[in-house]
């Protein structure tokens, strides 16, 4: 899934225990791995490389990792916007907020794993790369499933609210 879908499950979750932030966070992260288990699209990167041997440690900042980044970046920030605009009250923002990034957390992770390859990460990338989906749908598909799953997680939460 891409980081703005992980952030607005995240946010939705936590949108749940507005006074419990250790459980949003949790829920928030491992709802990371949970969603990531359903056949989805991801957004290629061009520089860097996350997964079963990537090796990031020699990276160097050139227009490519750039874009790379930029286009992260958006997606994670647009993500956060999205679930704080969607699910938070103003006393209940920074847990939304804390579920929300919690949720995308994973997957930075898996870089630093690439670039530090030690415990903790060896055995959070090896769960990460085990549940996560090995069918890759098509670009329309995947992002039109994207936008249809957040749509179906906020109906769901603001139901439980």
């Amino acid at each position: 899934m891409v980081l703005s879908t992980h952030a607005i499950v995240g946010g939705a979750i936590a949108s749940l225990f507005p006074s419990d932030p250790i459980l949003a966070a949790a829920a928030g992260f491992a709802s990371h791995f949970a969603i990531d288990a359903i056949p989805h699209w991801d957004y290629p990167l061009r520089s860097i490389s996350v997964g079963k041997g990537a090796d990031n440690r020699r990276l160097k900042l050139t227009r490519t990792v750039m874009i790379d980044l930029i286009c992260i970046g958006l997606d994670a920030c647009a993500g956060l916007a999205l679930a704080i605009w969607l699910f938070a009250t103003p006393a209940s923002a920074w847990v939304v907020s804390l579920g929300a990034i919690a949720a995308m957390l994973p997957d930075p992770l898996q870089f630093l794993h690439s670039v530090h390859p030690r415990e903790p990460l060896v055995s959070l990338q090896r769960f990460h790369g085990w549940i996560h989906s090995k069918r890759k749908l098509a670009w329309r598909l995947g992002v039109g499933s994207q936008i249809a799953f957040a749509v179906a997680v906020s109906a769901a939460a603001g139901a439980f609210r």
